[in-house]
């Protein structure tokens, strides 16, 4: 009873008489006076359940509100009031607010109701400023920044005027709101140091300086002050440690501290998040094992410990619980995550929130980071599967109502679909009976919802523009020229914001090499498009010299030039050791991982076709292709990619030995000891695999029939039948539809060797080279196609001998491979 006297005189002697301009304000002051006296007294006893006091005190103010009601329209605005300040010395800030604007709309706008409006405000400002911090995107973090101070600044300081003279504790307390308000965090500090001196019981002091601290470190940590700002963290760790420890029974002390580490965390996102929460067999929440790390031991064991002291002041509370959650998923995303096994995050994640929702199932926070929760364990377990939303992934989307369904929850929306999108590519397509596309449709819906509530944000319109890109270069796509025209603009807005992401240039680059694609898709001239496409680059280079997709991506773009080079008779090879190089950067950058060895092995895969063309060996190059790509295939979603490199260019090698007149069966052992049984059959529904199973199997076919027609009867049925699957999952594939019909003309040549009629085999094969030749006119390879197959019916036909002449002029490097199908066309000794 002494300390509550003791609490309670500072109160009361901050609050004088003379600021009651009615006798009906006096009675409901001195209430909340009361109210916040005792409550300030259980807050700086002991860490205990502080349940049976709290409710006690809401008894008083249920009694309060009695009298409110009973003393009419006069009575609303002090009694709304002091229902606000109890609410606020409660804890329960949402409350106190809504008390709080009753009383200031009903004109009820004393200075002593603005300070205390003021304070709430501010809290509510401050914690949502320092959620924002939690953003890693800093495009994402300023917009929300803006729209937290457009929301609060002018109207907090506009209180903090009004409540002059009014100010609890101290004046020194009121200047520091308004240092930080005015974004003065220096001169907050320092005045709070003063007030904390002056009244160490005022835990507001250390709570407000913690935040002060955390903030300006955020500031020097963008400066690349990384020092100072680690100092400024440790300093607000002091100010939060003596709040914790005056109020033990505080839970905003303990909460407070939970979100700065949170933010920690996530601020300085390549240092390690520290100790992860770890098993305790007691359970400090009903139905919530408790996951406490020790103190001290890195923000992530400090926030767990704060947790764990928050859940003991009230265990049926529902913001411990959701903090928790918030937590859990900031540190399973954490690229610096060490968890005890795998998926342990996310399973704690899932059983408190599945207590938490048993409890109230309308929880908002928790049913966001349930869905939070989903999104990162789809993303970091995915799996070579084709599939929809499962019933329980959907029912958790839609439990939440439309008016909840706010910016953030259709960010997680658009994340998930644009995973099961993913999930759909590496497969190869959807699930039977889905759409082709249908998660990837919906995901650029949601994107526009995303859009149209918040277009400030680039990274917004980039990953629209790459869904866009992604869309519009799919073969099944209608009008894949509108979607990339589309992209082409979502780029533009980009490059309109102030921005200094790397992700635009990508975007940029990647809209270009599309464009550039499909350019060359039919027949026309892709050169200006991958010149832009190059320039972007070069541009986002010498704003982020070190960022390695942008050297990856310059790669890319870089070898494509190169194909278009040899495609056009020229010579690759420049264009192909600057793309090497820029790989190799990009590789080096990345610590030796990521997708530029993958890169790598695609370029010495093509060094190795274009020796093999020319008629010299491919060998030192398929080695080197092999080689990286063995390394690349441990690297994640560039797997199957590597795989199926791999696959290819053994292929290539074969190849040769075919035409050396050698057995290929050793280079398709290679592949076999290298790929195995699983990884071939995760690939089983792609069309790119289906395509190499097929030229595999005409390989093979090709080399049988010279001692075993009856084996390469069989493998020729192999060919087709994989090439068959390819179409129908790829129906407008040139490269399928083309390899077709080299099966058609091979099968013909086996055919007429045994003295059987292949007119069908050549019919079927001129159809697809006519085909591809009116979607793509002069593409050499379909013209030295038809050729071969017009030469095979008739050895003296004249437009074979046309169309060979018009593809080896459009490319003279394909010149000594038709020589080796057709040597009598070598050119004659003098």
């Amino acid at each position: 009873m002494q300390l509550l006297w003791l609490v309670a005189v500072p109160a009361c002697a901050s609050t004088p008489p003379a600021q009651w301009d009615s006798s009906r304000t006096s009675p409901f002051t001195l209430e909340a006076e009361r109210i916040e006296a005792q409550a300030r007294a259980v807050d700086l006893a002991r860490l205990h359940d502080v349940r049976a006091e709290h409710a006690e005190l809401r008894g008083w103010m249920q009694a309060l509100m009695k009298e409110m009601v009973l003393g009419g329209a006069e009575a609303q605005g002090p009694g709304q009031a002091a229902l606000g300040r109890g609410a606020l010395a409660l804890g329960d800030l949402d409350a106190a607010i809504e008390h709080l604007d009753l009383a200031w709309s009903v004109g009820f706008r004393e200075p002593s109701v603005a300070w205390v409006r003021a304070l709430a405000l501010s809290q509510r400002y401050r914690e949502q400023r320092i959620r924002a911090l939690t953003l890693l995107d800093l495009d994402e973090r300023r917009a929300r920044e803006q729209d937290l101070e457009r929301e609060y600044r002018e109207p907090v300081l506009a209180l903090l005027r009004q409540a002059r003279g009014k100010e609890a504790p101290s004046s020194d307390f009121g200047a520091a709101l308004i240092a930080l308000h005015e974004d003065r965090l220096d001169a907050a500090v320092a005045l709070l140091d003063a007030v904390m001196d002056s009244h160490p019981w005022f835990i507001e002091a250390p709570l407000l300086r913690a935040d002060a601290l955390l903030l300006r470190s955020a500031q020097l940590w963008e400066e690349g002050q990384k020092d100072a700002a680690r100092a400024q963290l440790d300093n607000g760790r002091k100010s939060l440690a003596a709040a914790r420890s005056t109020a033990e029974s505080r839970m905003q002390a303990h909460l407070t501290q939970v979100r700065f580490e949170a933010a920690a965390i996530a601020l300085l996102r390549d240092d390690l998040p520290g100790t992860m929460p770890a098993y305790d067999r007691t359970e400090r929440v009903p139905g919530i094992m408790s996951f406490s790390g020790p103190e001290g031991v890195g923000p992530a064991g400090r926030a767990f410990n704060a947790l764990d002291a928050a859940s003991r002041i009230n265990p049926t509370a529902s913001s411990p619980p959701c903090e928790r959650l918030r937590l859990i998923n900031a540190l399973a995303e954490h690229p610096r995550r060490a968890e005890a096994f795998d998926g342990y995050l996310a399973q704690h994640a899932k059983e408190v929130a599945a207590v938490m929702l048993a409890r109230d199932p309308t929880n908002r926070c928790v049913r966001l980071e349930r869905i939070r929760t989903l999104v990162s364990q789809e993303e970091q377990a995915r799996q070579a599967r084709a599939g929809s939303l499962s019933p329980a992934e959907q029912d958790l989307l839609k439990a939440v109502p439309p008016a909840e369904r706010d910016l953030a929850f259709h960010l997680l929306h658009a994340r998930l679909l644009e995973h099961w999108a993913a999930v759909e590519n590496e497969w190869g397509g959807p699930r039977v009976g889905d759409r082709h596309g249908a998660h990837r449709d919906q995901a650029l819906d949601v994107w526009r919802t995303v859009l149209a509530r918040e277009p400030r944000v680039p990274t917004y319109w980039s990953r629209f523009g790459e869904l866009l890109v992604e869309r519009g270069m799919d073969p099944l796509t209608v009008d894949g020229a509108a979607d990339l025209d589309l992209a082409e603009q979502a780029w533009t807005k980009v490059r309109s914001l102030d921005t200094k992401a790397h992700g635009v240039w990508l975007l940029g680059a990647h809209v270009q090499m599309a464009k550039a694609l499909s350019h060359r898709a039919r027949g026309e001239d892709a050169g200006s498009a991958w010149k832009t496409a190059e320039a972007r680059l070069r541009d986002g280079l010498t704003v982020h010299p070190s960022e390695s997709s942008l050297h990856h991506a310059l790669g890319q773009v870089l070898l494509e030039q190169a194909k278009e080079s040899w495609a056009r008779g020229g010579d690759p090879t420049g264009l192909l050791d600057a793309a090497e190089a820029a790989q190799a950067e990009a590789t080096t950058l990345d610590y030796g991982h990521g997708p530029g060895k993958r890169a790598q092995a695609d370029i010495h895969a093509h060094r190795a076709e274009y020796a093999w063309w020319r008629g010299e060996d491919p060998s030192l190059d398929v080695d080197r292709a092999e080689a990286f790509y063995l390394q690349a295939m441990p690297e994640g979603p560039s797997n199957t990619e590597a795989v199926m490199g791999l696959l290819r260019v053994l292929q290539i090698q074969a190849r040769s030995l075919l035409e050396q007149g050698r057995d290929p069966t050793p280079a398709f052992d290679r592949a076999a000891k290298s790929v195995g049984l699983l990884a071939r059959l995760a690939l089983i529904r792609r069309s790119q695999y289906l395509r190499i199973a097929g030229e595999d199997s005409l390989v093979m076919a090709r080399w049988t029939a010279r001692t075993d027609p009856h084996e390469a009867q069989k493998h020729f049925d192999a060919a087709e039948a994989n090439l068959t699957k390819a179409l129908e999952h790829a129906p407008r594939s040139q490269e399928v539809r083309l390899a077709l019909g080299e099966l058609n003309r091979y099968r013909a040549v086996a055919r007429k060797a045994a003295g059987q009629d292949a007119e069908s085999l050549l019919a079927k094969g001129l159809t697809l080279a006519d085909a591809l030749l009116k979607e793509r006119p002069n593409w050499p390879e379909a013209l030295l196609l038809r050729a071969a197959l017009l030469r095979t019916k008739d050895p003296g036909s004249a437009q074979a001998r046309a169309d060979r002449d018009a593809a080896l002029k459009a490319n003279a490097n394909l010149a000594p491979g038709w020589l080796r199908q057709f040597p009598e066309d070598q050119p004659k000794a003098p």
